[in-house]
Parts: structure tokens; C-alpha cells; sequence
């Protein structure tokens, strides 16, 4: 009997300790087995340990921050510095997450209430005030930095340089602010157009996105042609025509579509004539013609 009694027992034992789990991911079953093995995923880590005292296994997850990017590093949308203190130390305090440390290649649009007359820096939640200076990161802003105009500014390490939106204009000897791009001029030491140079034919046709400068060279066999514009331009956008009459003999030159000239051109044997046009959107009007060059 005793031996029936033991040989039960050891029948038993697997249904005693033997308990299976049942797992479930939001509320859906995945499984009941008798172990539960957690695989570490993309970046995700876990650790686990015999918690003995507990009568429990413990796991800690963790992550790769090279490769699941932290609230700081990826900054979010929380860029956004409003300084409202009326002078030219901008201050300012993020929306939701007070910044910890300034890092090389942070980004902020940045809105003063205080144009930037000459140098300025910027205190963002008490990190510390960081000198201003434009895109060369050298110069002062000078007047690059308008109140109430939105101005993106990139810090590499040392200061924050202005990354383009307002004016590149400077300050004025009596202290005013100039426009310069504010008014969207542009200064520069050179601007070399691009020239188109087309075969002359009976219609000639000026492909007026290949370049502003076009130039066609007449030929006695081809006798007088016409000359057209492929579209009516931009508006505001200029165009030259330089016309080389050959030789032999004087070439009469009409003006057809998205043209409107003074009239037909009529060259001189071995001169050049040219015309510059100016586009209002629909078509060119000529505003300046030399002949006999």
C-alpha cells in the first residue's frame, strides 16, 4: 500500500507545481504556457532577475537612445521663444519642457519685441544668455533682427546665428535701422545672366526659362524671320535680345507672339541691334532698343 501511495504522489507532482500562464497583450489572449520568455525588440532592452525575498522574477525594461530618441534630443514642437521684456537680452522659457543645457545644432524660432539695432543675445529658461550674430556667425545682427518678425536661430556651440527671414540690411550712420531684404532688395557684387544662343530660322523662338540674355545670328540663305517669346515671362522678369545681322545683305525682323515692340527691326550688313524686354506676367514689352552696334 505504501508503495501505491508513493507511486500517486509522484503522478501528481506535475499537476501540483506544473501552473501554466496565460498572457494577454491588450486585453487579447496570445497564449497559456508554462514559461513566459521576454525577447528583446528594436532598441528595447530588458533586464530580469530571481527576486528570492519577493518569491518573484523582476524585469526592468530599458532603451537605446541611438536608437529610440529621448524627449531632448528629438526637442519636439517645444521651440518656440516669445521674449517680451523690451530690451535687446531677450529672454524667454519653452512651452512645456524647461531646457536642461544648450546643445550644438538646436533650433528655435525666436519672436522679439525689441529690434536688434545692433548686438543682442537671448536667455532661454535661464540656461544662460548666448550672444546673437548673423549667419557668418561673426557680424551683429544689426538690424537683421525686427521686432515682431519671427527669426529661426541655430546655436553651433558658441552662438546663436541667424538662419535667414529678416533683414540683412544694417544701421545707418544717424542710427536708423536700414530695410534691406526686408524690403526684399538684394546687394551683390555680381549677377551674370544666363544666354541662350539660338539657331536662326523663318520663326524664331525664344525659350524664355533657358536664360534672360538670347542671341541669333541671321543667315542670307534664310532671308528676313520672325521672332516669338515661348511664354509671357514672370512678371517683373527683364529679357535682352541681341540680333547680329551677317554681311551680306540687311535682314528685316518681325516681333510675333507674347511680343510687343516699337516695330519691326530692320539690321545693318555686319551690325548687331539688341532689345530688352520687360514681362508683366501675359507678355514682353520692349523698353530699350540700340541698332547698328
Amino acid at each position: 500500500m505504501k508503495f501505491v501511495f508513493v507511486m500517486l504522489c509522484l503522478a501528481a507532482a506535475p499537476t501540483v507545481y506544473a501552473q501554466n500562464i496565460a498572457v494577454q497583450v491588450g486585453g487579447r489572449p496570445v497564449g497559456t504556457r508554462g514559461a513566459l520568455n521576454l525577447e528583446s525588440g528594436n532598441g528595447i532592452f530588458e533586464t530580469c532577475r530571481d527576486d528570492g525575498a519577493g518569491n518573484r522574477v523582476t524585469c526592468t525594461p530599458s532603451f537605446n537612445s541611438a536608437v529610440v530618441a529621448t524627449h531632448e534630443s528629438v526637442h519636439n514642437n517645444e521651440n518656440y521663444c516669445v521674449s517680451g521684456n523690451g530690451t535687446t537680452l531677450y529672454t524667454c522659457k519653452l512651452p512645456n519642457k524647461a531646457l536642461s543645457a544648450y546643445q550644438p545644432g538646436m533650433t528655435f524660432v525666436l519672436l522679439a519685441d525689441a529690434t536688434c539695432t545692433a548686438g543682442c543675445s537671448v536667455n532661454i529658461d535661464s540656461a544662460g544668455p548666448v550672444t546673437i550674430k548673423k549667419s557668418d556667425g561673426l557680424s551683429d545682427p544689426r538690424g537683421a533682427l525686427i521686432a515682431g518678425q519671427p527669426q529661426w536661430v541655430f546655436y553651433d556651440g558658441k552662438v546663436f546665428r541667424l538662419m535667414g527671414g529678416g533683414t540683412s540690411g544694417g544701421v545707418t550712420a544717424g542710427g536708423a535701422t536700414e530695410a534691406g531684404d526686408l524690403q526684399r532688395d538684394l546687394t551683390a557684387r555680381r549677377f551674370i545672366a544666363a544666354m541662350e544662343t539660338i539657331p536662326y530660322a523663318k520663326l524664331v523662338t525664344l525659350e524664355t526659362t533657358a536664360g534672360d540674355v538670347h542671341k541669333t545670328t541671321t543667315s542670307n540663305g534664310i532671308g528676313n524671320a520672325t521672332v516669338r517669346a515661348a511664354t509671357g515671362g514672370i512678371a517683373g522678369q527683364h529679357m535682352w535680345l541681341i540680333i547680329v545681322n551677317d554681311q551680306l545683305s540687311p535682314k528685316t525682323i518681325s516681333f510675333g507672339e507674347h511680343l510687343r515692340t516699337t516695330g519691326p527691326l530692320t539690321g545693318s550688313p555686319g551690325k548687331a541691334a539688341t532689345l530688352q524686354f520687360i514681362s508683366d506676367g501675359t507678355v514682353w514689352y520692349e523698353v530699350a532698343r540700340s541698332t547698328n552696334l
